[in-house]
């Protein structure tokens, strides 16, 4: 039985803690191949800056091009960019499913939350595994959220859940776009930073 991990986003931009995110993945649950998928227009949320896909790949290429893993387990799938939006995760699991091939869908704590209301998702529980990542250092209220939800998936849905343990990095992408040159430095690669900066990328206007 093979391994298939799949990790999908916006990735606007990416940043330290989804490569914290991916190294998770893969040092953990070990699989045979980890896909980061960037996607067009996301359904559960709304762009309202102004975006580039291709500006969203090429900083995921510089942030894992020099990953020992890169090209050999971790890819940069361009499937859902070059899919019609908007970017169903149900359509890129029934694409990815094949043969003795066990698909384990990454989530961080937002997604996990919500992913009972996205499209068909009834489908996405039989088409994969769900593994939670937490985006947040651990505090009650959501604590409480997340063991809620693991129970309603559970039983409504018979969803096959994973939780991945580590100390996460709290930054968001809409923190980085709207924040000052000194944040930037601190939480993203040095060659996406570079290129954000070059191409006028996020600019406070």
């Amino acid at each position: 039985m093979t391994t298939l991990a799949i990790y999908g986003g916006t990735f606007a931009p990416v940043h330290n803690g989804h490569i914290l995110a991916a190294n998770a993945f893969l040092q953990i649950l070990k699989p045979d191949k980890l896909l980061i998928i960037p996607t067009l227009i996301p359904p559960h949320k709304q762009i309202n800056f102004e975006d580039n896909p291709y500006d969203r790949l090429q900083m995921l290429h510089y942030a894992f091009d020099d990953h020992k893993e890169y090209g050999k387990r971790l890819f940069i799938s361009e499937y859902e960019l070059r899919s019609p939006a908007p970017s169903y995760t149900v359509n890129t699991l029934i694409h990815f499913t094949a043969p003795d091939t066990q698909i384990i869908f990454l989530c961080g704590t937002d997604m996990f939350l919500t992913i009972h209301s996205w499209h068909r998702s009834s489908e996405i529980f039989k088409l994969c595994t769900v593994a939670l990542i937490r985006r947040e250092n651990k505090n009650p209220e959501i604590n409480e959220k997340i063991q809620n939800q693991k129970k309603y998936l559970t039983e409504n849905y018979g969803a096959k859940l994973i939780t991945i343990d580590v100390p996460p990095i709290e930054i968001s992408s809409s923190e980085i776009r709207h924040g000052d040159d000194e944040l930037r430095k601190k939480y993203l690669p040095e060659k996406v930073y570079k290129y954000i900066k070059e191409k006028n990328l996020y600019a406070i206007k």
